[in-house]
């Protein structure tokens, strides 16, 4: 899935990627993340962790939260209180 996201970012070039959801995004998030690593473009990743998430993070957002998302939101305040770095947002439906 990386090798299949690369061509893609790379060629637009996108200033502001916002991802969610699934683990899919992490390609897609990590290609944006190679292209700015490579000086092709200045992405900034943006990761909104879905509103059924109200204890804990998911799999995807853990991994967004150890560095490959600039900024981890969050549509609950107990979950921005018990993960540092998360922002609350409220909720975006």
């Amino acid at each position: 899935a990386l090798t299949a996201s690369v061509w893609p970012v790379l060629a637009s070039r996108p200033r502001l990627l916002v991802v969610n959801g699934p683990g899919t995004c992490v390609p897609v998030a990590a290609a944006a993340l190679l292209g700015r690593f490579l000086g092709v473009c200045a992405t900034r990743i943006v990761f909104v962790e879905s509103v059924c998430r109200v204890e804990s993070l998911s799999l995807t957002g853990r991994i967004m939260l150890a560095g490959l998302a600039d900024r981890v939101l969050v549509q609950w305040p107990q979950l921005a209180a018990r993960h540092r770095g998360c922002e609350y947002i409220g909720i975006t439906m």
